[in-house]
């Protein structure tokens, strides 16, 4: 390998830091406020089903990305792992749409926590209304201020996620726990789609039935995990590519099993029969916090997630910045984006060309979206922030850009799934006794069944027609389509940087060397 190719600074990243950057990336007191009241807007009283359903997909997708994790560590993440196990042409794709959900998610964080919750919380607390603009404001603080954190070094980043990250799951177990068993309504049925019909039938039958709702709210209980795999970029800078692999299966077990039961808690908290009003309310957790653990509860799980949108940001645009890099390292991007800052030791380019991106997608889709919903520009602006108009604006908004970034998420996890297929029937591996069904069954069973329900969440977000969703999917599909146009490009273009993309690093295979010198 030539000593010309840019690194980042390995060794800064030890298992604990991986394990927090994942729960920082998946940002569950974000998703307490956020993506589990637009999930209710849907599901109504199967929101915990919806959570857990999507719980239990992520923990299927831990089977496919532990297998790519063994054999690619890089800042590529995704991208080197698919070109390691499938091929260049896939890698390249998973490459140019994971940073796409990544920053659409990043985007939807001021919209909703500054532009929704911020406002319903002083007012619902103090009785301060704060102007529709606000959200506008906010993305200095919790788009570009990010950035600059993710930029000045990954210690800095790391020692502040591995607080904030651990600090939060706890609250977040521990006072959901206390709201259910003060909850008068506790009940297994959350998790019968067939059990509601006399209460949220009519609601249902709108979007065509039960298992509609429930599907559009999983669209949001995946969502809420878009940030696994936070880890995997820093393949380069842990201390041991074994450390990417044990967060990647420990972190998405720590936020699906907290997020379940933070849904079910403000299910039940809430009440069972009442969930139309749920996702009308702006911050119904804040207010379930409030009634059941007082001022006090309600005001730190505000503070909570704001802290949570904050540390989101730093994960997810770290994460989307070093996969620029590595794609820029390999030549698949402009050099531009493959620079290391000499002091930094980071990708200082990719990750500000991340910021910007994600504030001017925030600030376009507010006002676009926001007119197609019937706010004008004006009112955004103008009218008070907890007014309709502008919650539902906002709220919107966020659904589209969660659905946009739904989309990348999905096409990513098809082509891992796909991936770690493709790689077991290359290898023709023997396998005896007990193994001749372990084998199937965790390289091509489970991954096909992670790959049907992604598929299933997708056909529901696409029929019936529902806005934003619909919308959010094209325009996430007008994405892929440029992604495989431009991959064809390189193919046909640069054939020399088509053969090598994804594997220009690969941390994995230079500890094996290592090793073997020994």
């Amino acid at each position: 390998m030539s000593a010309n190719v840019p690194r980042l600074k390995k060794g800064v990243v030890g298992t604990l830091e991986a394990i927090a950057q994942e729960i920082a990336a998946m940002a569950p007191a974000c998703d307490t406020v956020a993506f589990i009241t637009s999930a209710a807007a849907f599901a109504f009283v199967l929101t915990p089903l919806a959570f857990l359903l999507a719980m239990i997909t992520m923990f299927i997708e831990v089977n496919t990305l532990y297998h790519l994790s063994k054999r690619h560590a890089s800042a590529g993440g995704y991208y080197g792992y698919v070109a390691t196990a499938f091929g260049s042409f896939p890698a390249i794709i998973t490459g140019l749409m994971y940073p796409v959900y990544q920053i659409a998610s990043t985007a939807a964080i001021p919209v909703y926590v500054a532009g929704i919750v911020l406002p319903g919380v002083l007012h619902y607390f103090w009785g301060i209304t704060l102007p529709g603009w606000v959200w506008i404001a906010f993305i200095t603080f919790f788009i570009l201020f990010p950035i600059f954190l993710a930029m000045i070094g990954i210690r800095p980043q790391m020692k502040y996620i591995r607080y904030a990250a651990l600090t939060e799951v706890a609250f977040l177990a521990i006072t959901s726990l206390i709201i259910i068993l003060k909850a008068p309504d506790n009940t297994i049925n959350v998790f019968n789609p067939f059990a509601w019909n006399s209460v949220y039938g009519s609601h249902w039958n709108t979007m065509g039935g039960p298992l509609t709702g429930l599907g559009l709210g999983m669209i949001f209980g995946l969502t809420s995990f878009i940030g696994y795999g936070g880890s995997a970029p820093l393949g380069e800078e842990a201390k041991s590519s074994r450390a990417i692999t044990k967060a990647l299966m420990l972190g998405v077990f720590v936020v699906g099993v907290v997020l379940t039961e933070v849904a079910y808690a403000l299910t039940v908290g809430w009440g069972i029969n009442n969930m139309v009003s749920f996702a009308c309310c702006g911050i119904p957790g804040i207010v379930v916090y409030t009634e059941y653990l007082g001022i006090a509860g309600g005001l730190l799980l505000a503070l909570f997630a704001f802290n949570s949108a904050f540390s989101d940001s730093v994960a997810m645009q770290s994460n989307a910045g070093r996969v620029y890099f590595a794609m820029g390292r390999d030549g698949i991007l402009p050099k531009f984006f493959s620079y290391v800052h000499p002091k930094w030791v980071t990708p200082t380019k990719s990750l500000l060309f991340v910021g910007i991106s994600a504030s001017i997608l925030a600030l376009a889709s507010g006002f676009i979206v926001g007119y197609f919903a019937g706010t004008s520009p004006s009112q955004l602006i103008y009218c008070p922030a907890t007014s309709k108009p502008v919650f539902c604006a906002l709220s919107e908004t966020f659904d589209y850009l969660t659905t946009i970034a739904l989309v990348g998420f999905m096409v990513a996890h098809f082509i891992n799934n796909t991936a770690v297929m493709v790689l077991f029937a290359r290898l023709k591996e023997r396998h005896y006794g007990i193994n001749r069904i372990i084998h199937p069954f965790l390289h091509y069973i489970l991954p096909a069944i992670a790959t049907i329900i992604f598929a299933f969440v997708l056909y529901k977000s696409i029929w019936p027609p529902e806005f934003p969703v619909t919308q959010a999917v094209i325009t996430g599909a007008s994405v892929l389509i440029f992604s495989i146009i431009y991959t064809a490009w390189i193919r046909v273009k640069r054939p020399e940087t088509y053969r090598i993309a994804g594997k220009t690093v690969n941390i994995v295979e230079e500890e094996r060397r290592e090793q073997a010198k020994v």
